[in-house]
């Protein structure tokens, strides 16, 4: 059954006739709006009624919906003006229309430049917003009408009322945050669970260009490209390593090759706290603090490591590279040459030359053990005779 119709008059079914009039109003025949008529003047005491004293004025008037804060100021500064009327209808109320239901969804609140569901210590990520049924439309005097859109009986399923990670605070503005660092990630039954790592899938957007990762990382796809991450983590990488730039707070362990095309520039060396492991290095530059293992070889690189280098694989070689040993040893198979070019090998403390092992070095390698040049002129195991 369609519902009545408003009034089509000025003044609204529940208006009081006492009241004092500050300026003419006029309603919608459909009731969906009120307004101003053009060129009519507005009593000049309009310009002292704050917000809530206008609503009051409206409700006595016989209306239920309120005004804007904006159509207040408007009507607020034509009162206190010289003209005291508008050059056009001036609408100050509307009704509300229909709304469907709407599902539960989060919004997220990281910056376009970084991953929108990195989750950083202690930083509101997202906020909730559960799902609503739908709403009629409403006149101007509170008056549903359930006619104005055909209801197509929809309905929000309760199973996908969003629910949170017992990590996760949420405050009663509906923001989300966690006191550790991870990735949020939405489960089809509408949970936001959380990991205490972040898995990198493509980083090809630029939102992955320069990240400050507070977790651990996984790289799913080849990592390449112009990048500036800081992980304070571990960082685990499933394909080929291209890019440089790269600092790691905890380890780092490569299931395939690295090759960055930076073998000598230590400002643009990848950068470990931890150790490192590798299949294999080729004309890249790392900066190691803990140990360094390679399983097939060190090629045309640099390599400065506070702990042991360790290459025993197949050929398990290093060759045409310079190796810095602050503290540690070597164990490898092979010591030479790459395109002509022969390995450097410096070592600050004799005690960890004398320790390292290698089964073969090339003629023209070099060894430094602190200021002493070692040269070598033929194919010889380790450690190099006393010159």
């Amino acid at each position: 059954m369609n519902s009545p119709e408003p009034p089509k008059s000025p003044t609204a079914p529940n208006a009081s006739p006492s009241v004092k009039k500050y300026f003419q109003i006029v309603a919608a025949p459909d009731g969906m709006e009120a307004f101003i008529p053009a060129k009519t003047n507005i009593n000049p005491e309009t310009a002292k009624l704050t917000l809530e004293q206008l609503t009051a004025y409206l409700v006595k008037l016989g209306f239920s919906a309120k005004p804007t804060q904006d159509a207040f100021q408007e009507l607020i500064k034509c009162a206190a003006s010289k003209q005291k009327q508008f050059e056009k209808n001036f609408v100050l109320i509307k009704g509300s229309p229909f709304t469907p239901a709407k599902p539960a969804t989060i919004k997220w609140l990281n910056p376009i430049s970084m991953p929108k569901d990195l989750v950083r210590p202690g930083i509101p990520f997202g906020i909730i917003k559960q799902p609503t049924p739908a709403s009629l439309a409403k006149t101007i005097y509170g008056e549903e009408l359930p006619n104005v859109l055909p209801l197509t009986g929809e309905k929000v399923d309760e199973k996908k009322v969003i629910t949170t990670h017992p990590e996760f605070i949420m405050d009663k503005n509906g923001e989300i945050k966690c006191a550790k660092g991870g990735q949020a990630i939405i489960q089809p039954d509408g949970k936001i669970d959380f990991v205490d790592f972040y898995t990198v899938k493509d980083v090809r957007p630029d939102q992955f260009h320069k990240v400050h990762f507070p977790c651990s990382v996984v790289v799913k796809c080849e990592l390449q490209g112009a990048l500036d991450w800081i992980v304070d983590g571990d960082l685990t990488l499933e394909e080929f390593w291209s890019a440089s730039k790269i600092q790691v707070k905890g380890n780092v362990k490569a299931k395939s090759g690295i090759q960055t095309n930076n073998s000598t520039d230590e400002t643009k060396a990848v950068q470990i706290h931890g150790n490192l492991e590798a299949v294999f290095i080729q004309s890249s530059c790392f900066i190691v603090e803990g140990n360094v293992k390679v399983e097939k070889a060190i090629l045309a690189s640099k390599v400065i490591t506070n702990g042991n280098l360790e290459c025993l694989g197949d050929p398990g070689k290093i060759a045409g590279s310079e190796i810095i040993m602050n503290k540690g040893t070597i164990n490898a198979k092979n010591i030479g040459s790459e395109k002509e070019k022969p390995t450097f090998v410096k070592y600050l403390s004799e005690e960890s030359a004398k320790n390292s092992k290698v089964e073969a070095l090339s003629e023209g390698t070099r060894i430094q053990i602190r200021k002493s040049n070692i040269i070598i002129k033929f194919t010889q195991p380790w450690p190099p005779p006393n010159q």
